[in-house]
Formats: structure tokens, C-alpha cells, sequence
């Protein structure tokens, strides 16, 4: 489930052109319970020792200039934002908050919540085209001479459709307590040539991402988890969202 927020301010709304943590701190702020946005916070769902936070958020859309001298991105009003998750508490305590709240700031601009919209998506194909709302990241880690080195894996290697249907089998397995589907799972470029490489700095860490249209091919439960929490890796941190574009036949 997702929610698609109309976001407007009475001045233009002035971020980082390294925005993500802003959006992702956000959302936090954003969730009612206190103790379930400690636990997204700090703890997050565990799965083989590792932890996901199953939320997932785009890129601000909406007209921008970029301050290329003060390392800007400037934003007119309204915007969207789209946040998703498959955990039902999560959308709750987050609109929750939404509808209570008068006041809202992202970064440092007051901005207003103009319009939400909630967006259950059903009746999943198994063959479908996709635009990337936000980039899908994921990556590997390898140790060289005694010192880990992270690698990102591109479309077009075996490794990025992979790594991206093991990654998902695990928040299968998280979510649902039991295996995936043993159908088969695969992304790929619908064009190589148009797929554009991202790169974030979060928080002095650099995550390199691709957006573009892609074909995914597979389990119908499969596609409809990935849409509710994002394909690949480091979704929280705002990577993986995507909408459909059209079925693909």
C-alpha cells in the first residue's frame, strides 16, 4: 500500500540536492506511535540477521531548478511524494499523523499537506513494464587485502536480476513466514541504452542507483510485494519505487 501526498508551501521549498535523508526523516517524524517509530527507527524487521525497515519512498517530483553554486535544488509548488510499505501499520500511523498535524517542515521549509491519497494496487500480471520512481540500488560485499569493498551490479549483469529476486524472496519470507514462490523472478532493462545511472550521496556514503523502464517477469505475489516495498536494496533510504507504466505483452 502507498500514499501519494500533495505537498504545497507559500514559498519555493529550498533542499540539498542530496535530499534523501531530509525526506527520509520526514516520514519518521511522521509516524503517530511513538514506540512503533522508535522500532522502524532504530530496530527495523528481522530476517536472518539481517534487518529491513519495509518502507520505501520516491524521489520528489514536481518542476525544480538546480543552484549549482550553493549545491541546491529548488522546488516549485505543490510537489508529490510517494511513500509505500506493505506493513498496513505503518501507512496507518503515518497518515495518522498526517490528518492530526497542523504544522509540517521539510528540511527547514513549512510546507502544508494538501491532498493524500491512498493507493492499494490489485490485480497483478505476471509480465509487466515498470518506471522507477526512485532508483533501485543493490549491490554486494566483498572482502579484498583484510578490507570490505561494496559492490553496486548493473542492469544488463546476471548478478543485478539475481541479487534483486534474493532480496525479495527474503522479504517474502519475512513477511508472510513461509517460502516464495518457486516461479521464476526477473528484471530487466526494457533499454539498456535509456537505463541512467544515479549516484547518492547519503550521509557521506555514495549508493549508485538506476532508473529507467524495466520488464518484470514472475510470481504475481512476488511483483505485488516489490511494488508495496520496493525492489533491491536500501529502500528506506529512498531507492526502489516503482509504478507501472503499462502490462507488457
Amino acid at each position: 500500500m502507498r500514499i501519494v501526498l500533495e505537498i504545497t508551501s507559500e514559498k519555493e521549498i529550498n533542499l540539498p540536492i542530496q535530499y534523501n535523508h531530509i525526506v527520509q526523516g520526514f516520514i519518521y517524524e511522521n509516524l503517530a506511535d511513538e514506540v512503533f517509530r522508535f522500532f522502524i527507527h532504530d530496530e527495523g524487521f528481522e530476517f536472518n540477521k539481517r534487518k529491513f525497515k519495509l518502507f520505501t519512498f520516491s524521489k520528489i517530483l514536481g518542476k525544480f531548478v538546480i543552484d549549482k553554486i550553493g549545491n541546491r535544488i529548488i522546488f516549485q509548488s505543490p510537489i508529490k511524494l510517494v511513500i509505500s510499505s506493505p506493513i498496513d501499520k505503518f501507512i496507518n500511523e503515518f497518515g495518522k499523523a498526517l490528518l492530526e498535524k497542523d504544522k509540517f517542515y521539510l528540511g527547514k521549509n513549512n510546507i502544508q499537506i494538501s491532498k493524500i491519497e491512498v493507493v492499494n494496487k490489485g490485480n497483478f500480471s505476471d509480465n509487466v513494464k515498470i518506471r522507477t520512481l526512485s532508483p533501485i540500488v543493490i549491490y554486494s560485499t566483498v572482502e579484498e587485502n583484510g578490507k570490505k569493498r561494496t559492490i553496486y551490479h548493473k542492469p544488463g549483469d546476471e548478478s543485478f536480476t539475481l541479487l534483486i529476486r534474493r532480496n525479495i524472496e527474503k522479504k517474502y519470507q519475512l513477511l508472510y513466514k513461509k517460502e516464495p514462490p518457486t516461479d521464476d523472478f526477473e528484471i530487466k532493462a526494457a533499454n539498456l541504452e535509456k537505463i541512467r545511472l544515479a549516484v547518492i550521496n547519503y550521509k557521506n556514503t555514495i549508493i549508485k542507483g538506476y532508473s529507467g523502464d524495466f520488464i518484470l517477469k514472475g510470481n504475481p505475489e512476488l511483483i505485488s510485494l516489490a511494488y508495496d516495498v520496493g525492489l533491491g536494496s536500501k529502500n528506506s533510504q529512498g531507492f526502489g519505487l516503482f509504478d507501472f507504466v503499462v502490462d507488457h505483452q
